[in-house]
C-alpha cells in the first residue's frame, strides 16, 4: 500500500523551523540591544500559534496528534494563544518598553508557557497518535529547553560575562522538534489513538 504524507506534521513542523530560525534571530538582536528583537519574537510567537492550530485540529482528522479530543486541544490551543498574548504584550508599552520593570511579568510568562508545553506533551503522549518513541520527543524537548533555560539563568549569574547571548541554543530545539516532525510526516503513519476505558468500567474492575 503506497503510503500518505501526514500533511499536518510537515506543515507544523516547518511552521516550528520557521519559528526556530526567528526566535534564533531574535535571541541575537536581544543580545545586541536592537529593538529588531521585538518583531521577530512577535513573528515566532505567530508561528508558534499557527503550529498549535495545525498539530490540535489536523489538516486531516486522524493527523490531530491528540486525537482531536477536547482536553489536548484545549491544552495546545490556550498553549498557542498564551504564546501569541505574551508575545503582543511584550510588544506593547508595558513590556519590553517598560525595561527592567516588567522583567518578573516576562518571567511569570515564559513559566507559565513551560506549564502549559508539558501538559500538551504529556497529552500527545498519552494519546499515542504519534506513534513511540517518537511520541516521547516533545517532552524531551520541553526537558532540554527547560534544562538550557535554567543554566542561561544561572551562569551570567555566577560567572558574569561567561558563554554567548541568552536564548540561542533554547531557541533551536523547536526548529529539530520541527524538522523530526516533518521527517514523520513522510516516513510514518500516525498511530491508532488509546482509547481510556470508562470510569464506571474502570471502578467495575476495580
Amino acid at each position: 500500500m503506497q503510503r500518505t504524507t501526514v500533511w499536518s506534521w510537515l506543515v507544523g513542523g516547518i511552521l516550528l523551523v520557521g519559528q526556530s530560525v526567528l526566535g534564533v534571530a531574535s535571541a541575537l538582536a536581544t543580545a545586541a540591544g536592537e529593538h529588531l528583537s521585538v518583531p521577530l519574537g512577535l513573528g515566532a510567537a505567530l508561528l508558534t500559534a499557527g503550529a498549535c492550530i495545525v498539530y490540535a485540529f489536523g489538516l486531516r482528522p486522524a493527523e490531530s496528534v491528540v486525537d482531536r479530543r477536547p482536553a489536548g486541544m484545549a491544552i495546545l490551543l490556550g498553549l498557542g494563544a498564551f504564546v501569541l498574548a505574551h508575545a503582543v504584550w511584550w510588544a506593547g508599552p508595558t513590556g519590553y518598553a517598560a525595561g527592567a520593570g516588567a522583567t518578573p511579568t516576562a518571567s511569570l510568562g515564559v513559566i507559565a508557557s513551560f506549564v502549559l508545553a508539558i501538559a500538551g506533551a504529556i497529552a500527545i503522549l498519552r494519546i499515542g497518535v504519534i506513534p513511540q518513541p517518537w511520541s516521547w520527543i516533545p517532552i524531551a524537548a520541553i526537558a532540554l529547553g527547560l534544562g538550557l533555560a535554567v543554566v542561561f539563568a544561572v551562569v551570567p549569574v555566577v560567572a558574569p560575562g561567561a558563554g554567548g547571548p541568552v536564548g540561542v541554543l533554547p531557541a533551536t530545539i523547536p526548529g529539530v522538534v520541527g524538522i523530526v516532525s516533518a521527517v514523520l510526516a513522510v516516513t510514518t503513519a500516525p498511530a491508532p489513538a488509546r482509547r481510556t476505558r470508562p470510569a464506571a468500567v474502570a471502578v467495575h474492575h476495580g
